[in-house]
C-alpha cells in the first residue's frame, strides 16, 4: 500500500484529539491559529483593509512561549499629501515573546496572554511611477484571549499594536513619509497540540 499524505494527516489529527490534554497550557505545548483580522491604520494616506493571518507557537514554560504571525499581502490604496496616489501590497510578520498569567492552572476556561516582540513589514507592488516604499521594523505588542472550547480547541480574541512607518521614494529620493502603527484587532480558532 502506497503512503498517503492525506490519509496520514487524518489519522494524525483523529488521534491526538483522541487522546486529548488538560486544559492546562504547559510547557512543550505547540499551536496554530488562524485569524480574521481587521487593521485601524492611525494614518489618512492609506486605506484600512481586512486581512486574515496565521500564527503559530510554542511555550517554553508554563507561562511562557514564542509566537510567529503572519498575515497576507493586503492591498491597501495610497494617496500622499504630495497628491500622488495608487496602491502597494502590506505583508505584517510579528515575533513575539508571549505571557500567559494562568499557564499551568487545569481548570482555567479563559486563557489570557500578552506578548512583545518586533514586527517586520514588506511593502510590494507599489502603482506609480517610479514608486517605492522600504521595508520595516518595529515594535509589536499584542494582549489575547483564548476561549477554551475542547482539550485542543479555543476560540481566540486579540488586540496588536505594531510601529510601522512607509517611506515613499521616487526615483531613489523620499518624498514621503507616513507613520502607520496599525491597532490590529481580530478573533480567530486555535488548535493546541
Amino acid at each position: 500500500m502506497r503512503f498517503n499524505p492525506v490519509i496520514a494527516a487524518t489519522a494524525a489529527l483523529t488521534l491526538s484529539l483522541a487522546a486529548g490534554q488538560a486544559l492546562a497550557y504547559q510547557a512543550g505545548d505547540v499551536y496554530v491559529r488562524g485569524e480574521f483580522v481587521k487593521a485601524d491604520i492611525g494614518a489618512e494616506e492609506l486605506s484600512r483593509e481586512n486581512a486574515f493571518g496565521l500564527a503559530g507557537g510554542y511555550l517554553l514554560h508554563d507561562k511562557l512561549g514564542v509566537e510567529l504571525g503572519i498575515g497576507e499581502d493586503v492591498e491597501h490604496d495610497y494617496q500622499l499629501e504630495t497628491d500622488q496616489a495608487g496602491e502597494l501590497d502590506r505583508m505584517p510578520a510579528n515575533l513575539l515573546l508571549q505571557y500567559y498569567p494562568l499557564g499551568g492552572v487545569a481548570a482555567a476556561g479563559l486563557q489570557p496572554f500578552m506578548g512583545v516582540g518586533v514586527n517586520y513589514t514588506r511593502f510590494s507592488s507599489v502603482s506609480g511611477a517610479d514608486m517605492d516604499v522600504d521595508d520595516d521594523y518595529g515594535f509589536a505588542g499584542q494582549l489575547g484571549m483564548d476561549l477554551v472550547i475542547t482539550d485542543n480547541l479555543s476560540a481566540t480574541a486579540i488586540a496588536r499594536y505594531t510601529e510601522v512607518d512607509a517611506e515613499f521614494e521616487q526615483a531613489g529620493q523620499t518624498i514621503d513619509e507616513v507613520r502607520l502603527d496599525p491597532l490590529t484587532v481580530g478573533a480567530g480558532i486555535t488548535y493546541r497540540f
